[in-house]
């Protein structure tokens, strides 16, 4: 509800609807507000990936971060859902009690391994030893985990017989659930749910490409997009993507998580905006011969945000807070994003949209409606070979209802006219296509999009479909306004200058973003919170503007929040001593506020930041942190030393300080901190270690300073490394790894992962008994899993 107290104890609290008080026990107050909504399309409630759902939505209040806690006390029911669902068909008729007892069991944990780090391999052959070693075991058969054999390269693991909740509370999983959260803070993994993993593999991300996600918060799929531009293929040498991923998220406080949690994978093409998706602005690049163009994405994401339907198994609370008129509420803003990311998308492109509802109306509806009306111009392709993914497809019928015990119109016609306007109105593109072309779009519809049911293959509810750009799309009528309006505020600027009285004035612009698609996002640059969208951009679907014949007067740089030292003394200062190249000037850049912090950026993102727009974005993250002021430097040495976050993706595009050693050389370096250049010369006469010379000056002598220190290529495999920050001094070599964490998680990737029984051995050690409690529901999670009471992932 919306009441709130002040903490635990006696405190009281008063709220909109109700008051409540604290009298020893956990409430925050009584009232009689509406539950939140999952409105994401996400993965719920994991560790470093964004606010609490019921934190967010209004009324929220801490008690909400286990959902769980008191889960005795949810009913699992609510007939109106299994009504309407029923009648939808979204499932077959006999399949039907499977889906529902799948929906009243509690989710699996899953989890997705990050194979650019060198303990991958490692970390998958200890999950297949478990799997060995648990299946069949009476008392560890639950720890027994299930490769998801249609993610690629055996690097998505689920295990069937532990839930979330129980892996959060039970004390028998302590064992586990440390070492999860340690290789998820290391970057080694991410834990999401297996349905959420489907969107990027129908994306089909090459290295090269300008990539979009449109609705990025908390961030997994970011980062497993991310994770996909960096494979390499066995016995390839790591290298760099050259594009980019660009990741979206309206509000400003979970954008700023989004940023923490896709810096975790230290790429140069990770970059972080705080925007609307849908009045996403027009990018223009200039050409050398000064003209200008429209910049255009080779693939976006639409996780668009939705009623969460299918996510009971983690959000029980939706069973009592769902009404037929959330999908419906949703609907026209789900519309207008994919109308957007259509427009920004160039031809030949691909636009991946899915939503974490079950319900036509925010799934088969608006693909349907994108479809029909830019028949010719799009086209749905088919969903890729992953052996082993059980989805169903599309269905082709559907009908509206907006009341419990109301009527259900199969077709506009059927809405009355009382439902065609005003507040909850009832919209055309809600119903299956009709006219020209609406049976090859509905079949198209049936065939290609995909609908994950949680019975299917134990998972959350999850829908997803894959456009192709074949063509110009056809302009909005908005678009059509909006060129109207600028050709008469032309033609009266020009009128104003013939007469002299134009000097200094600007004509206005439309042109690339519609007149509210402006505002909008100048609301937002100026606002933490969510802007109002104006009523003229949610009248009509698909609000966003067209493709524009040519770009506005008045642009400005993208962003303020980063500016390219190309051409500045401390780019020639940084080249001199780290030796990169002259062709990486413009893959450096630095916050506009201080000179403390230099980024490393792609190629991608390099041309990004030369774009111009009407108004200017608020920039979260560029790239990776690459260097950073230091404390304290030699006299000889770069005041700015290199940073562990980026040192790997520094090394992937040339630096000149950069040394390789063997597994043994290193492992000794981390244990004892430091060894003299003595113990160095020694290890380099026995092929311990390579490139010393890299650092060497005047006389033969070392240069002072910060480098990188990575491990042998031949050792490292899989297109695996490890990179760590040294420190050149005055006769001795250090590690520069100021987290005694980072260490340790260095140390193990060389040597190897825990063994299966280290890692299980609260299990073997405890019973259900030594709880004193029951283990599904025990204790408080004032403190989430990665240890960060306010950073759980969102539904």
């Amino acid at each position: 509800g919306k009441g709130k107290g002040k903490g635990k104890g006696k405190g009281k609290g008063k709220g909109k609807d109700g008051k409540g008080s604290d009298d020893g026990g956990d409430d925050k107050g009584k009232g009689k507000g509406k539950e939140p909504k999952n409105v994401d399309g996400e993965d719920a409630d994991l560790a470093n990936e964004g606010e609490p759902a019921a934190k967010r939505a209004k009324g929220g209040d801490r008690a909400r971060n286990d959902i769980w806690r008191e889960a005795g006390t949810w009913e699992l029911s609510n007939e109106a859902y299994e009504a309407y669902y029923q009648k939808q068909a979204v499932c077959p008729a006999e399949d039907w009690p499977k889906l529902m007892q799948a929906l009243r069991t509690g989710l699996p944990v899953a989890v997705r391994i990050n194979r650019n780090r060198l303990g991958a391999q490692g970390l998958i052959e200890r999950l297949q030893e478990m799997r060995e070693t648990c299946t069949g075991d009476e008392v560890r058969e639950q720890f027994a985990p299930v490769h998801l054999t249609w993610f690629p390269r055996e690097v998505a693991w689920q295990w069937p017989g532990l839930e979330r909740r129980v892996v959060k509370k039970d004390k028998r999983m302590t064992q586990l659930k440390d070492y999860l959260m340690e290789r998820e803070r290391a970057g080694l993994i991410s834990r999401q749910e297996a349905v959420s993993m489907m969107p990027p593999l129908f994306l089909d991300v090459k290295p090269e490409h300008m990539v979009l996600d449109l609705c990025a918060a908390p961030g997994s799929k970011t980062s497993q997009i991310l994770e996909l531009m960096h494979w390499t293929n066995p016995g390839e040498e790591p290298k760099a993507p050259r594009g980019m991923v660009l990741a979206n998220e309206l509000q400003w406080k979970r954008a700023n998580m989004l940023a923490h949690q896709v810096a975790r994978l230290g790429s140069a093409a990770a970059g972080v905006v705080n925007i609307d998706a849908q009045f996403f602005p027009e990018l223009w690049q200039r050409k050398e011969t000064g003209e200008v163009e429209s910049l255009r994405f080779d693939r976006i994401l639409a996780d668009v945000p939705c009623s969460g339907d299918g996510t009971m198994r983690k959000t029980p609370y939706i069973w009592k807070s769902w009404t037929l008129k959330d999908g419906l509420s949703l609907h026209i803003r789900q519309l207008s994003i994919l109308y957007r990311g259509l427009d920004l998308l160039k031809i030949g492109g691909k636009i991946v949209y899915s939503t974490c509802s079950l319900n036509p109306v925010e799934d088969e509806a608006v693909v349907a409606a994108a479809l029909h009306r830019h028949q010719g111009a799009i086209r749905l392709c088919p969903a890729p070979d992953l052996p082993g993914l059980k989805a169903a497809g599309g269905v082709d019928t559907w009908f509206i209802q907006d009341e419990e015990k109301g009527p259900q119109y199969q077709c506009w016609a059927d809405v009355p006219e009382a439902k065609r306007s005003g507040k909850g109105k009832l919209m055309p593109s809600m119903f299956p296509p009709v006219g020209e072309g609406s049976a090859e779009v509905l079949a198209s519809v049936k065939a290609n999009c995909r609908r994950a049911l949680p019975h299917l293959m134990d998972t959350g509810g999850f829908f997803v479909a894959c456009f192709e750009k074949v063509g110009d799309l056809k302009p909005t009528a908005r678009a059509k306004r909006d060129e109207r309006w600028e050709r008469k505020q032309a033609e009266k600027a020009k009128a104003a200058a013939a007469a002299g009285e134009g000097e200094g004035t600007q004509p206005a612009t439309g042109g690339a973003e519609a007149s509210a698609s402006a505002a909008a996002a100048e609301n937002e640059a100026s606002s933490d919170d969510e802007a109002p969208v104006s009523k003229a951009a949610t009248e009509e679907a698909g609000g966003a503007a067209a493709v524009p014949s040519g770009p506005p007067s008045g642009l400005k740089r993208i962003t303020r929040e980063y500016v390219p030292i190309a051409g500045t003394e401390l780019w020639s200062e940084l080249k001199e001593f780290y030796g990169f190249p002259d062709s990486a000037a413009l893959n450096f850049v630095k916050r506009s506020d201080t000179v403390q912090r230099i980024f490393l950026i792609s190629d991608g993102l390099a041309k990004l930041l030369q774009c111009e727009v009407k108004m200017p974005t608020r920039m979260v993250l560029c790239g990776v942190l690459a260097l950073e002021k230091a404390t304290s430097s030699h006299v000889d040495a770069c005041e700015l030393r290199l940073s562990q976050q980026g040192v790997g993706a520094l090394c992937q595009m040339g630096l000149k300080r950069h040394v390789t050693a063997s597994r043994e050389f290193l492992l000794r370096l981390m244990r004892e901190k430091e060894l003299s250049y003595e113990e160095v010369n020694t290890a380099v006469a026995a092929g311990q270690v390579k490139g010393w010379s890299n650092i060497k000056w005047k006389n033969d002598q070392v240069r002072p300073g910060s480098l990188a220190l990575s491990l042998f290529p031949e050792e490292a495999g899989n297109g695996a490394s490890l990179v760590v920050v040294a420190e050149a001094t005055d006769g001795t070599l250090e590690l520069a790894v100021n987290s005694a964490v980072d260490t340790a998680t260095f140390i193990e990737e060389l040597t190897c992962q825990p063994t299966v029984d280290q890692i299980l051995a609260a299990a073997a050690n405890a019973t259900a008994e030594d709880n004193g409690e029951d283990v599904n529901m025990a204790g408080d999670d004032a403190e989430d899993d990665g240890g960060e009471a306010d950073v759980s992932e969102n539904a």
